[in-house]
């Protein structure tokens, strides 16, 4: 899914509640496929193997949900595996893969606006008449959802969003992308994600690090290098193989933490050599238009490109490269919401394979191991 970690044990309620938010905060229909492919992702969690046990009640309810759409279909052999799923056609697809209808998106839309109106009680109780009212009766008011049901919509906007939809449950049922799930080595200087929003997870190595962590900064440089030695021994345990029981929730977290940090750093400087592949093949154009350079590209933009080299770096053994860049643009489109144009008329085909070739050669060039706190 999107977040770094999973979240912790009882919350993806939350979550769900949060993408709500997301969604009928704003009317702006490119932030509206955003969050509608997190909340498609959220749905597939709801058919992982791996769930918390205080999650456990929250999927039983979405799957009966969406049972009708979905079932318990997924990945061969059952569950949700990393790297692994059905059979990829040519175009970048998964063959026999589930594929949520319009129906149920305005199901998953509808499910997440009543768990943010339930965690809204939660947070801060409301008194007033709208409280007593008709949560189904405030939601059909709602901006967004009398756009996804009105007859005058644009069916662009609906085709769209459902898109997103779809895109969202396949990521989520795929699992994370090799880009992200590469091994690094043991990395025990903490990233500043970790630093900022590590959540209060149980067990005693937790306890230890937020204690550390509480500690007033000491004037003494003796003192502060041994706050600092302590931590790195903390981050030490967390990569080896007999982590007590009681810090395994906290280990988990770290380890994970540190490897989608190395690796979606590495992600963007595929993504980024793959753009500049591109130009460079189509002499500074890009649908037509001069492009500009990479740092002119925004966040929503670039997660396509990086689309394109997870494609890239998943692709199968003996797979040649025009299939690959194939699939590889049709990710590439397919991250934007939109339809890929057909390969086979496709003219900027040589700029799409200049792209690949850019990527595979940054991949070879800093395939060794990132820099890391020893």
């Amino acid at each position: 899914m999107r977040w770094l970690t999973k979240p912790p044990p009882g919350m993806l309620h939350l979550h769900e509640a949060g993408h709500a938010y997301g969604l009928f905060t704003t009317k702006d229909p490119e932030l509206w496929k955003w969050h509608l492919e997190n909340l498609a992702q959220l749905c597939a969690a709801a058919w992982d193997d791996d769930l918390h046990d205080e999650d456990r009640a929250w999927a039983e309810s979405y799957r009966k949900k969406f049972s009708r759409w979905i079932g318990d279909s997924g990945p061969p052999g059952g569950g949700h595996r990393v790297n692994a799923g059905p059979r990829r056609s040519p175009r970048g697809r998964f063959d026999g893969e589930p594929t949520p209808p319009w129906p149920m998106l305005l199901e998953a839309v509808q499910s997440a606006f009543f768990s943010m109106m339930e965690a809204s009680k939660e947070m801060r109780p409301d008194t007033s008449e709208r409280a007593v009212e008709d949560p189904m009766s405030r939601l059909h008011r709602t901006y967004l959802w009398r756009t996804l049901t009105s007859e005058d919509t644009a069916e662009e906007l609906r085709a769209e969003a459902l898109r997103a939809f779809r895109r969202g449950y396949r990521i989520g049922r795929r699992g994370k992308p090799g880009t992200l799930t590469r091994a690094i080595p043991p990395m025990l200087d903490a990233p500043a994600i970790w630093k900022l929003g590590a959540p209060a997870l149980p067990g005693p190595s937790a306890a230890r690090e937020r204690a550390l962590r509480a500690l007033p900064a000491p004037d003494d440089p003796t003192e502060l290098m041994e706050i600092e030695q302590e931590l790195r021994a903390l981050y030490t345990s967390a990569w080896r193989d007999d982590v007590p029981d009681e810090d395994r929730i906290w280990a988990a977290r770290y380890r994970e933490t540190c490897t989608l940090w190395v690796n979606q750093h590495r992600r963007g400087a595929l993504a980024q050599s793959a753009y500049e592949g591109y130009l460079q093949s189509s002499d500074g154009r890009f649908g037509g238009e001069p492009a500009g350079p990479w740092r002119s590209v925004s966040a929503f933009a670039k997660e396509p490109w990086c689309s394109f080299v997870d494609r890239v770096e998943d692709a199968p053994e003996g797979e040649s490269e025009p299939e690959t860049a194939a699939a590889a643009a049709w990710e590439y489109w397919d991250a934007h919401c939109r339809e890929a144009p057909p390969w086979d008329s496709d003219p900027d085909q040589a700029h799409w394979l200049a792209a690949l070739r850019a990527a595979r050669r940054k991949a070879q060039d800093d395939d060794g191991p990132p820099e890391m706190g020893r």
